[in-house]
């Protein structure tokens, strides 16, 4: 089902013709050349005076060496960054390394445990064999009784 148009909100009525939208660029464009026409080796406009000039220049030099002062403490902290970053991977590659350790021990350990106690049982298997057999010194001593 398609939805009714409404007249009010037509895109073409919030169009502006081709030759406004090129005269707006151009007065903008127009505008704003002597901006970017003005060099070191370019003539200064009428009215500006040496002392007018002195300031811009200390003004652009104060600027740039703001600039470069953002550029050294960027640099700074990206570097910074980076070690930290440094710094994480080998934390988490020496976590890594101290779960697998911890691991192997463990499992040594569980693995010696499991082997002493398949000695104890087939030790005590075989005594009551042969306490089963008649060899008495084989023979557990029985479990005392509660009063």
């Amino acid at each position: 089902m398609e939805r009714p148009a409404i007249p009010c909100l037509r895109r073409h009525a919030f169009r502006l013709p081709a030759v406004m939208a090129l005269g707006a660029a151009g007065a903008l464009l127009a505008l704003s050349s002597p901006l970017f026409a003005q060099d070191a080796g370019a003539e200064l406009p009428e009215g500006n005076s040496p002392e007018e000039v002195a300031q811009r220049k200390a003004a652009n030099e104060q600027q740039a060496q703001f600039a470069a002062g953002q550029l050294k403490a960027n640099a700074d902290s990206q570097a910074e960054y980076e070690r930290g970053l440094k710094a994480v991977e080998e934390a988490k590659v020496k976590i890594a390394a101290d779960e697998a350790a911890a691991q192997a021990a463990y499992e040594a350990e569980k693995s010696k445990r499991e082997q002493e106690y398949q000695a104890a049982m087939a030790k005590w298997r075989d005594d009551v064999e042969a306490c089963k057999k008649g060899d008495v010194s084989r023979c557990g001593t029985a479990p005392a009784t509660q009063p």
